[in-house]
Order: C-alpha cells, then sequence, then structure tokens
C-alpha cells in the first residue's frame, strides 16, 4: 500500500473528545472514523490489524476444537423470552418489530442462539463435549460509551460456547480455554494481563473470569495481592478490610483495569430454560451444561494500543501491526532514491512482507513523524545521502534503534527480524 493512496487522515492536532492515549492515537493515525456515540468505521490500516487479531483468535479457538460459526446479529425476541432474559435485561438491548409486527432484537450476545442450534444436534450423549464460536458483530445500547474502542455500542466480539455433560468435564475445558486465552494475549503483545475472578452479572453462573490489563484508564476496579498475587475483581469481594482472602495477609490494593476477555461456567442455565436435553444411559433426559467464552476484538486493539505507545504515537507488535515495514522515500523527487524505493518496494512484497510505502514528495520531518504515528514495527528510510554508499536506514519503532543496511540485503535482513520478531510472543 502506497500512502499516497491510504484512506484516512493523520493529524499533529488531539481530537477534543479523546480521553486516552488508544482514542487519541488512533484518531490521529487515521485509523478510526466516528459515525455516531459509540459507533465507529474502522479504516484499512485499523482492519488489518483487527483480521490479524480475529486470525489469531480463530487459530486459538480451533486448536482447542471450536467449530466456527455464524449466528444471526437480528433475533426473534421469541427465542430470548424461552431464556427469560428478553425482560430481564435492560433498555441495553436494542429491541424492535420487523413489518409483520413481530417482535425482534439485536444480539448483544448470542447463548440463546447458541443452544438454538445445537439443540436438536445435542440430543444424543455421544456426541459431547462439543464447542461453537463465532467472530460476529454486536449491539449493546451503552448508556456512556467511552475513550474510543475501549466502551461502545456497535463491536465485533469473539464468542464461544461449549456444551459437556458432566461438571468436571466443564472445569476441565473451562481450563483449557483459560490457557489458550493466556496464548492469545501473549500473541497479540500483551502477556501482561491478568485473570481476576469476577462478579457473572447479566450472564449467570457459578464460576466466571476476567482477563484484565492494568492501566489507570480503565474503568474496573480489580483488588490485587501484592504477596500471593491473587487478583479479584472488587465486586467479588466482599471484603474491606484489606486483608486477602487467600494468604490473609493484609495486603490488598485496588488498581484499574480494561477488561479484554471473560469466560464463565453458565452450567443448566440456559440449557434448562430452553429445554436443551440429552438421553443419558439409564434413559434419564438431562440438561447439558455449558461454558462461554468471550473476547472483543477492537477493544483488544484498543487495549494493546494503551501500553503499546509512546509520546510520538503507535508501537504495534509485529504479529498484529497493520503493515511490517514502513518503507521512507527522502527526496521522492531525487530520481535515483524514486527508483530504489519503487524497487524496494516490489522486491519486498514479492517476498511476502506487508509494506507501507510512504512516496509522497514530503518533507522528511512530516514523514517521520507519521511514520512513528501510524507506529509500524520496522522503518526502511532511502535518502540520497545513505544511497551514495549503497545503503539505507533500517529503524526499530519500539526501541528507536537505527542500522545501516545495504540496499541489495535489505530484503535478507527484514525477513529475519520479522521471523524473530514473529516467533517472541
Amino acid at each position: 500500500m502506497k500512502v499516497s493512496q491510504l484512506i484516512g487522515e493523520r493529524t499533529k492536532e488531539r481530537p477534543a473528545d479523546c480521553t486516552a492515549p488508544s482514542h487519541t492515537l488512533m484518531m490521529r493515525g487515521g485509523y478510526l472514523c466516528s459515525v455516531a456515540s459509540g459507533i465507529w468505521s474502522q479504516t484499512s490500516a485499523l482492519r488489518r490489524v483487527t483480521r490479524k487479531i480475529e486470525d489469531i483468535l480463530r487459530g486459538e479457538m480451533e486448536a482447542i476444537g471450536g467449530q466456527e460459526v455464524q449466528l444471526p446479529v437480528v433475533m426473534p425476541a421469541a427465542l430470548w423470552q424461552e431464556s427469560g432474559r428478553y425482560e430481564s435485561i435492560g433498555a441495553e438491548m436494542a429491541r424492535f418489530s420487523d413489518r409483520n409486527g413481530t417482535p425482534m432484537v439485536l444480539g448483544m450476545t448470542h447463548e440463546e442462539a447458541a443452544v438454538h442450534l445445537v439443540r436438536e444436534y445435542g440430543r444424543r450423549a455421544e456426541r459431547y463435549p462439543f464447542m461453537i464460536y463465532q467472530i460476529q458483530t454486536k449491539f449493546r445500547d451503552e448508556a456512556r460509551p467511552r475513550a474510543g474502542l475501549i466502551r461502545v455500542r456497535e463491536f465485533t466480539m469473539k464468542d464461544a460456547y461449549s456444551f459437556h455433560t458432566t461438571q468436571a468435564d466443564l472445569e476441565d475445558y473451562y481450563s483449557e480455554c483459560h490457557r489458550a486465552y493466556e496464548r492469545i494475549f501473549a500473541k497479540v503483545g500483551i502477556p501482561e494481563v491478568v485473570s481476576v475472578l469476577s462478579d457473572s452479572g447479566m450472564m449467570g453462573g457459578a464460576v466466571s473470569h476476567e482477563f484484565m490489563l492494568l492501566t489507570d484508564i480503565g474503568e474496573d476496579s480489580i483488588a490485587v495481592c501484592a504477596d500471593c498475587g491473587f487478583h479479584a475483581n472488587t465486586e467479588v469481594l466482599r471484603r474491606d478490610d484489606g486483608i486477602c482472602p487467600v494468604c490473609g495477609k493484609q495486603s490488598i490494593t485496588v488498581k484499574r483495569g480494561i477488561e479484554v476477555g471473560n469466560i464463565f461456567q453458565l452450567g443448566t442455565k440456559y440449557t434448562r430454560a430452553m429445554h436443551m436435553t440429552y438421553r443419558a444411559q439409564n434413559g434419564e433426559e438431562r440438561h447439558p451444561l455449558m461454558g462461554c467464552y468471550g473476547i472483543g476484538v477492537g477493544r483488544l486493539a484498543a487495549a494493546v494500543c494503551e501500553v503499546r505507545h509512546d509520546d510520538r504515537g503507535l508501537v504495534w507488535p509485529m504479529r498484529i501491526a497493520p503493515w511490517q515495514v514502513h518503507l521512507c522515500a527522502v527526496r521522492a523527487d531525487d530520481a535515483a532514491v524514486h527508483s530504489t524505493a519503487d524497487a524496494l518496494y516490489k522486491q519486498l512484497s514479492s517476498c511476502g512482507i506487508e509494506v507501507l510505502y510512504d512516496d509522497r514528495d514530503v518533507r522528511a520531518g512530516v514523514m517521520f513523524a507519521e511514520a512513528d504515528l501510524m507506529g509500524v514495527p520496522l522503518r526502511v528510510v532511502i535518502s540520497p545521502r545513505n544511497l551514495e554508499n549503497g545503503m539505507a536506514e533500517l529503524c526499530f519503532r519500539d526501541s528507536g534503534e537505527v542500522r545501516m543496511v545495504r540496499t541489495e540485503a535489505l530484503c535478507t535482513q527484514i525477513s529475519l527480524l520479522i521471523r524473530s520478531q514473529s516467533s517472541e510472543s
């Protein structure tokens, strides 16, 4: 992709309504466009990031036996009336009637639709356990959307639903999915995410965990024990004396966090309400147990930005960066620079390297400032002075390191660096 053709404006000014670094930098970097409160359009730059996150999610869900499905965004209210949530959920669920007067809803989560999909399939005990997942649009009419993609109304989520015949099997799979989530967060570049006990809320079930990225802009309060490492959402920590319920020491502090994922042991809450049963070996009709597992794609991208940026802009990890290399042709009006940069762009691209090529005739300061803002991991600078010696600058966005590399060796060097940085997570 050439910057001269890239849709999305990059600006120096901080938009007035931005309340978080990720919000500010995504807006300034041309990644986002606001449509309405809590509703966003993604430019191709951000879509490249979220697509890579989705690929990581798919890989980890497939690795633990998940089957990808597609559940509808629009559902009949009758489905939610079966579970009892049509009446219990408030104004955050969008309700409307179709042209025939049939009550409908926009999906804010998909437990009901998941049960409906597998209700007949799950009649036979020998088919358990199984898990389905999707990456799908949802709508939740949040009262106070905030911080760009941190809290929105329309969003894309990976949600998964597992079905089991025993509590022990559910717990084993819950632990397996917990480990998969840890791998996901490491791969996208935020291994510091912690798992905390949480309140199941409207989802129901006896056991749930949230995965939290501890940061000051988070809206959840997390109790942290400095001695044993215990973490819990303060909603489920019923103590107010600072004593840790695990080690018994008075070492609890409260920190802020962004919820980047959650998992729930739902039990039979939905299968019982929606009359999903299977026949056990003794002939008895039983309700299967469910687990559900969610990760918001856009929020995860924003969370990475919250902790992977500096005062100049974003610093994308290699695995999810929109491009791997930002190629800058300084003095594009110089024939040697222009021809060398064009040839290198074609060579890198032919090697399968993702390149954003700044081919504009603009000042070097503007070019470098925008490159820093966009946060691509590697930058290659072609300039008249360096070309005199057959060299190019190879710059690392995270560390600021600069190496001089012969132009004919760039493709090999960059391929090795990409492989190395991608394998680190």
